[in-house]
């Protein structure tokens, strides 16, 4: 079985998407907000400064 690579095009989009959430976190952690995000198929709600560490940390 062949794997296919990410076209570059298709990579750069990931990036972009990454650097669009973290800033809306950090955006979030100034105001005190809260996230939802998605744990073991349940929905959670954490702070948005636990989620921007998270964030980091991947």
């Amino acid at each position: 079985m062949t794997t296919k690579r990410p076209s570059k095009m298709a990579i750069e989009a990931g990036k972009c998407l990454r650097q669009a959430v973290q800033e809306e976190l950090r955006k979030k952690t100034l105001l005190g907000q809260y996230v939802i995000i998605n744990r073991n198929g349940k929905c959670c709600r954490v702070s948005a400064k636990q989620a921007l560490k998270m964030a980091k940390a991947k």
